[in-house]
């Protein structure tokens, strides 16, 4: 796996990395081995420590985009990490409130898909599409970096997993999707980590694209309820069981 600044006139610290898995042209992240997922996440890790060190960043988004629906453009299967003057207004959940959002959903059996010792994989109730799903660590943890070998090694399994499962309920093909590795603003140990999984598909009956309500007011109408997205997966599971840490 091999990071490449994308930014940095002048001899200026890059803040805008690719990531590229490997040499093949043709596997997406969740067709490579398990191992290349914990890679990509350790990578990310000690690349957001760095851009850290700028004074000037104050937030590190890490994506992987997949498919023309989000016009990547460059085809080789890459991830992006990218440094950010400022704190993106839906990095943090609910930051207004007094209690993590992601710690007060832990007593939602219903919405989970797979739970492990150190990490947890689950449908969100705020899910905006079918089958988005969520990776957390168990612990309130703001960020890779804070993670433990054993954490690390979980996190990057349910992802490995959660991206199998996005295949298995599109048919056996791989839909289109974001990753999207939500880690704490600088200083903020009040953040819950979290990677978001949002491929966009349908469920059995209705095919669901972001629209004027949710491209115009940011409003998501979605045809699945959580519960019953998080019931599917876990049927799919059976599938998938090998990667689960």
């Amino acid at each position: 796996m091999t990071p490449a600044a994308a930014h940095g006139p002048g001899g200026a610290e890059p803040l805008h990395w690719v990531i590229v898995y490997g040499r093949s042209h043709a596997h997406r992240l969740g067709d490579l081995p398990a191992e290349i997922t914990l890679r990509f996440l350790e990578l990310t890790a000690r690349k957001t420590t760095e851009l850290f060190r700028n004074s000037s960043v104050k937030a590190v988004f890490a994506f992987e985009s997949v498919g023309d629906h989000f016009g990547p453009t460059v085809a080789h299967p890459h991830g992006q990490l990218v440094g950010l003057p400022f704190v993106p207004r839906r990095l943090t959940l609910g930051a207004e409130r007094r209690r993590c959002v992601a710690c007060a959903e832990i007593d939602r059996p219903d919405l989970d898909v797979v739970v492990t010792g150190h990490a947890r994989l689950w449908a969100p109730p705020w899910a905006r599409l079918p089958f988005e799903m969520v990776i957390t660590p168990t612990e309130h943890r703001p960020d890779l970096a804070s993670l433990s070998p054993a954490e690390m090694t979980s996190t990057a399994g349910l992802l490995h997993t959660g991206l199998r499962l996005c295949r298995l309920t599109y048919g056996g093909k791989t839909p289109p999707y974001l990753i999207n590795v939500m880690q704490a603003p600088k200083g903020d140990i009040s953040h819950h980590l979290r990677i978001e999984l949002v491929p966009l598909h349908k469920d059995a009956d209705t095919l669901k694209r972001p629209g004027g309500m949710e491209l115009g007011l940011g409003v998501y109408l979605n045809p699945l309820p959580p519960e019953a997205a998080a019931r599917i997966l876990r049927e799919a599971l059976a599938e998938v069981r090998e990667d689960v840490a």
